[in-house]
């Protein structure tokens, strides 16, 4: 497997607010112009020293809480804002080369004369354009996405890319970020045009130039299509969908399994955070998807757009498109695959499963009840050893919570093995048993206490989500 994204860090844990409040207070959007200059920041801003991801939603934070900044901080905000062709403090990218843009009915590739920001090779331009051209094919035709929204006349130069076509810009990143996708200033509204900006020659990077530039456009091309359904949702959704699509576009490059071990060390924390785990829950994608079809995560982005409640919210937006495709709420959804990452390197739902790694156990089930306190959309999974006969998990919450609870057996090898999978769902939380018999015929058995509740409540002063399910406390123990 190729390793292409080197594990990057997003601006702080609780960096990016959630987009839900329609209008920031003056506070939150000084944070998001504090986030969006850091991530643009050398050495990055998140103390990596890895290429980064993290501008994209720092820029869409800073988008959304414009209104509330004045002033210097408004012209600042105005600055990052910019197209590398707006004469700027941060973006500008010289003038642009004669020949520039290069343009088609879906898109323009514009780059610059300056030796500094200039292109690494006029093959290099052929390269951005096909490669533009395939993730629109996938994305857009294959997988039916609506195109991008229109910018109108925005980038047009020598007569042509006044169509609304999606601006591509080639400039000089250094060898911080891959690239980012931003909406322009001045946009009201939850539906937003964008642009896309790449780095113009992507050396010094961990994987192949080429494929470095590849799997960015597929991965920031897609964030401009979310901006065009709801440019107010959920970071860790923009976040874990254009990481799916990356593989949808390209399955041979595989590089969200750089981000598993992330997913697989840290299953107690919540999917709805800002940390690098948002790029490893592509998994979640990957269950629905292999389940109910490529069109379920597109969907789950139209029904944003078409409204959810609470406004935006990720997890409503996954009910529709799940249960729209035959599946069922998040809810329960998420308890399944919750389960199923016990043993997923067996599963036929993960693309790439043998080079998944395990999933963390905390501890061993005893007959003596333990506890464990989990936030929303987190998990723990536990080890079992148990010789003969059957087990059963015995699990208590503390409050009305929607719950998960599960025991998993794997007969045969790690990468080839048969699972069983004995799941309960608690939708109210309280007491509950599950049962799994002749444990002798296992290699593995695992137990999975899961608070699969994603149901939000308000926000905090920082304008991040507050979720009902959080802090709840778990009593697990093998029953007598």
């Amino acid at each position: 497997m190729k390793r292409l994204l080197a594990v990057a860090i997003l601006a702080a844990a609780a960096a990016m607010p959630s987009a839900a409040a329609a209008a920031p207070t003056h506070a939150e959007a000084i944070h998001a112009l504090q986030e969006a200059r850091a991530a643009f920041a050398t050495p990055l801003s998140s103390g990596g020293s890895s290429p980064s991801r993290e501008a994209t939603g720092a820029l869409r934070d800073l988008a959304v809480a414009l209104p509330a900044l004045s002033g210097a901080d408004r012209r600042e905000a105005n600055d990052l804002l910019s197209r590398p062709t707006d004469k700027n403090d941060r973006a500008y990218f010289g003038k642009e080369a004669t020949d520039s843009p290069i343009c088609n009915a879906s898109f323009c590739i514009h780059w610059s004369k300056d030796k500094k920001n200039a292109p690494d090779s006029n093959s290099f331009i052929d390269d951005v354009s096909d490669s533009v051209a395939q993730t629109i094919a996938v994305e857009n035709g294959a997988l039916g996405w609506q195109t991008a929204k229109s910018d109108g006349k925005l980038g047009a130069r020598n007569g042509v890319g006044g169509d609304g076509q999606v601006d591509v810009y080639i400039t000089n990143l250094g060898r911080n970020l891959y690239g980012y996708a931003s909406t322009d200033p001045g946009q009201k509204g939850s539906r937003r045009y964008a642009y896309l900006v790449l780095d113009n020659d992507y050396k010094g990077f961990p994987s192949s130039p080429l494929d470095s530039m590849r799997v960015t456009v597929a991965h920031e091309f897609n964030h401009i299509l979310q901006f065009g359904y709801d440019s107010y949702q959920d970071i860790w959704l923009f976040e874990d969908t254009a990481t799916w699509m990356e593989d949808q576009v390209y399955p041979d490059i595989n590089d969200y399994l750089n981000y598993l071990p992330a997913f697989a060390k840290s299953s107690d924390t919540p999917m709805t955070g800002s940390s690098i785990k948002v790029y490893s829950e592509a998994v979640f994608n990957h269950w629905l998807s292999r389940h109910y079809g490529q069109a379920t995560i597109r969907d789950v982005w139209a029904a944003s757009a078409a409204g959810v409640k609470p406004p935006h919210l990720a997890t409503a937006a996954y009910t529709k498109g799940s249960t729209g495709n035959g599946g069922q709420p998040f809810g329960p959804e998420f308890g399944a695959f919750a389960a199923a990452t016990a043993e997923w390197s067996s599963s036929p739902y993960f693309p790439d499963a043998a080079a998944y790694p395990d999933v963390r156990r905390r501890g061993t089930l005893k007959s003596q009840p333990q506890k464990v306190e989990l936030d929303n959309t987190s998990f723990r999974l536990i080890k079992v050893k148990a010789k003969s006969g059957s087990v059963t998990l015995k699990v208590k919450t503390s409050k009305k919570t929607e719950s998960t609870i599960a025991l998993i057996g794997r007969e045969g090898p790690v990468a080839s093995g048969t699972v069983t999978t004995e799941i309960k769902q608690l939708p109210k939380g309280g007491k509950g048993t599950v049962t799994l018999d002749a444990v002798e015929r296992f290699n593995r058995v695992t137990a999975a206490v899961i608070n699969s509740d994603g149901r939000a409540k308000g926000t905090t002063r920082n304008g991040d989500r507050r979720y009902k399910g959080d802090n709840t406390t778990y009593k697990y123990s093998l029953a007598g």
